[in-house]
């Protein structure tokens, strides 16, 4: 479980500098705007070193993996939240 996690948390790391890049226009890849893609990139940094320090330092699998999980299901919240709120004309 704790490769899962580390796993996890990589992943997480991943999209989380992709986005950043995104916001300091070093890739211009974004289709979001750049508050939104700042708060997914934030998040997914946050959480990500997050659920590493957890399972490393703390042992506790469990909350690792609820930290793991937790950007993609406030991602997914916050997206459809702007796209609902959002003004595309």
């Amino acid at each position: 479980m704790k490769y899962f996690i580390w796993l996890l948390s990589s992943i997480n790391l991943y999209f989380g500098f992709y986005f950043l890049l995104n916001v300091l226009n070093i890739l211009q890849s974004s289709k979001y705007g750049k508050g939104a893609t700042l708060v997914m990139a934030l998040l997914l940094l946050t959480m990500g070193f997050g659920a590493f320090y957890i399972s490393i330092a703390k042992n506790n699998q469990k909350l690792a993996l609820l930290l793991g999980f937790g950007p993609w299901i406030l991602v997914i919240l916050f997206m459809l939240f702007t796209m609902l709120t959002s003004d595309y004309k």
